[in-house]
Formats: C-alpha cells, sequence, structure tokens
C-alpha cells in the first residue's frame, strides 16, 4: 500500500543585494517519496541542510549549529521592514516575515481516524516539524513543532513505519499552556523522531526569556518607509486603491485590472512590493477610499476578499502560490503591501478585457509586450536563463 506520508522541503526567502539594493526572491519545493517514509525524511532533510549549507556559505560562514544558522540566516526571511505600531493600546510589530522562511515538511496523503482504526481519507495537509521563520501558517515556534513531532510519531506507530533509530525523547515547557493553566503536567515529555533543533534547556518555565530581549535596531534594515521614500523602482510600485476609481467615486473593475496587470509584470520580471494606498509621489494616502466601498461588511474582510478576486479573476489560478498580501500601518496610516515572488518556469499572461495579455517590469514601469517576436525574445532570454541558472 501507498505510504500514507511524505515530506518536501520548501523555502520562500527574500533578501537585498549589497551592490544595487535590488530584491531577490528565492523559492524552493522539492517533495520526497519513498515506501519506507524514513529514508524520504532523510532525504528532505539532507536536502534542507544542503541549502542551508550554501546560503551560509554566501555569508562566508560554516554551519555550525541550527540556532547558529537561524540567527544567521535572519535577514533572509525576516527584512524587519515595519516599525512597531500601537493596536489598541497593545504594541504590536507587523510580521514582515509572513510567508517568509524555509522548513521540512510531513505531508498527510491519508489522515487515519484515531477512533476507527484504519480508516483513511485523503488529506494533503503539511506540517513543519524543522526550519525558521512564517513560512507554515502554524508558525515555527517550538510549541507548534512539538505538536506536529507527536504527529509524525503518530503515523509512524499507527502504521507500523521503520523509525531509523531517530526515536527519542524531550522534556518541553509549553509556553502558552503554562501561562494559561491548560495542563497541570507543564513541563511535558514528547516522543518525537530526532531533527537538529536543540531542545536544551527548553524544560523549564519561562525558557522563552522573561523580561523579552529587544529587538535589534532596525537601522541596518530598510524599512518600509525606507522603501517608499526611495519611489518606484522595477520590484516597487505605488498604487492608490485597490478598486476605488477617484473619478468617478465608485469601485471600479478597470482599477483591479490596473493593481491585476502590476502583479502579472512582477510575476513576468524579478519579483516586487506593491503597495495599495500610496500615490504615485509616494505619498501614504491610506486605504479609506476602499473601505468606503465596504458597505455594512467589515472593511478588511472585503479588502482582502476583493484582492483574491482580482487574482482569481485576471490570473491564472497556479499564480496564487506567488502572491501574498497584509495590512501594515506606515507613518500612522493603514497601507496593503503585496509581495509578489517571480514565476521561474514560464510566463504568466493576464486575463484581458481582450484576451490574453503578457505584462513585464521595466525600471519604474508596467509594459505590454504585444508583438508575438518581442513576448517569444523575453521569454526565451528570461526563462532560458532561469533554467539554466537552476541547472
Amino acid at each position: 500500500m501507498k505510504p500514507a506520508i511524505h515530506y518536501a522541503c520548501e523555502a520562500k526567502l527574500i533578501t537585498r543585494k549589497k551592490e544595487d539594493g535590488a530584491f531577490e526572491f528565492i523559492e524552493v519545493f522539492k517533495e520526497f517519496f519513498n515506501d519506507e517514509p524514513i529514508k524520504a525524511r532523510e532525504a528532505a532533510f539532507r536536502y534542507y541542510q544542503n541549502y542551508i549549507d550554501v546560503l551560509l556559505e554566501s555569508k562566508g560562514l560554516k554551519y555550525e549549529s541550527d540556532k547558529q544558522a537561524k540567527e544567521a540566516l535572519e535577514s533572509y526571511y525576516n527584512l524587519k521592514t515595519s516599525h512597531p505600531v500601537d493596536v489598541e493600546g497593545e504594541i504590536r510589530s507587523y510580521p514582515d516575515s509572513w510567508g517568509n522562511g524555509i522548513g521540512v515538511f510531513i505531508i498527510i496523503d491519508n489522515e487515519f481516524d484515531e477512533h476507527i482504526v484504519g480508516t483513511l481519507k485523503t488529506n494533503n495537509k503539511k506540517y513543519m516539524i524543522h526550519g525558521f521563520g512564517n513560512l507554515w501558517e502554524g508558525d515555527c515556534s517550538p510549541e507548534a513543532l512539538t505538536l506536529s513531532l507527536e504527529r509524525e510519531v503518530e503515523y509512524y506507530n499507527h502504521f507500523h513505519y521503520n523509525t531509523g533509530g531517530y526515536l527519542t525523547e524531550i522534556v518541553f515547557c509549553n509556553s502558552d499552556e503554562w501561562i494559561e493553566g491548560y495542563r497541570d503536567e507543564e513541563p511535558h515529555t514528547y516522543t518525537i523522531l530526532k531533527t537538529p533543533f536543540d531542545w536544551t534547556g527548553m524544560d523549564k518555565p519561562y525558557w522563552w526569556g522573561e523580561p523579552e530581549e529587544e529587538e535589534p535596531p532596525l537601522s541596518k534594515y530598510k524599512s518600509f518607509e525606507e522603501i517608499i521614500a526611495d519611489g518606484e523602482t522595477n520590484q516597487v510600485e505605488f498604487k492608490p486603491a485597490l478598486l476605488y476609481n477617484f473619478k468617478t467615486k465608485s469601485a471600479g473593475i478597470g482599477i483591479k485590472g490596473i493593481i491585476a496587470k502590476s502583479i502579472c509584470a512582477f510575476l513576468n520580471s524579478n519579483g516586487g512590493f506593491l503597495f495599495i494606498g500610496v500615490n504615485d509621489k509616494g505619498e501614504i494616502q491610506g486605504l479609506s477610499h476602499d473601505f468606503s466601498l465596504a458597505g455594512e461588511k467589515n472593511p478588511k474582510d472585503f479588502f482582502r476578499l476583493e484582492f483574491d478576486d482580482t487574482i482569481k479573476q485576471f490570473l491564472p489560478l497556479s499564480a496564487k502560490e506567488k502572491i501574498s498580501g497584509e495590512f501594515i500601518e506606515v507613518n500612522g496610516t493603514e497601507i496593503f503591501v503585496v509581495r509578489v515572488f517571480p514565476t521561474t518556469t514560464r510566463p504568466i499572461f493576464l486575463n484581458g478585457q481582450h484576451g490574453k495579455e503578457f505584462w513585464v517590469r521595466w525600471t519604474a514601469s508596467t509594459r505590454q509586450y504585444e508583438d508575438i517576436e518581442d513576448i517569444t525574445n523575453y521569454c526565451l532570454e528570461h526563462w532560458g536563463k532561469t533554467r539554466m541558472d537552476n541547472d
């Protein structure tokens, strides 16, 4: 019978080149299958480690430990582009690393019902068992990793898979459960399969630090304010609204089409950031005009749904995984930042009013290529080079 699980190594990283300050978008997704899942697991961790070694080498470093690698490579997944803000009386930092990170995942192909032994249902859920950043929706905190690692062992036990000698026990104090008093037996003993993560000292209450360590100074990072102040580039674009037409003072499908063209151009070029709520001069306008169209709906929910609809209406579904967006606050005003990873294997065409359209990003503008020869030459040069680089 086909194994119920397999593994993957996934990465979405962003860094800035020292020479010209351009953003570099790195994306990896490699799956590993084997009739013996433990071998697929070993292959995934080898691939992960090789990638970590390459990233460290780019900084002139060698791998010493998982903790050292995580600290040394933080700039690849956390741009630290926004400052702490006051949200309803609580100081928070917007997650600049949303969607970024690198990790090893267990992917559930067939989920078993614990109460009905042997019952399977196709699932394809994935859980991070090692890594860092905010790549996974469940996060990669030690608390989240313990739950994923426990789930992994459940599958090995249920299907009697060979564990390859990796079984071990750790004692861990869950910060959330300790503080909230969910479970009396904190710290708790977990049976897991070994990973490079160091659990030493995490069996003590407040291992996470009390008080919390100060955030490193932001001066060495480029904030969103500074990026906006630098103006539009081949990787930065400003748009005043997602769907509000300032001429008609109402919603306009054409405005959403303009947003989609910018995203399409980033997909076909070198990736980039689209700031919605910022005018062409780089002035922060905010999202009040778009929010005014929400009616009785929650303004942010309305905006997110309209943004998703824009992607669905104008771009192929396969492009969705390359695109993510988040509300942030800049100079006291809320805007929406769209991050676009470039497509690495093929061109993306916009579903235009009169058919398929091909858009690319120039120095600081979005241009449509209409001549078939121009499109062909661009694709051969752009993706041909990408393929050679990957090879």
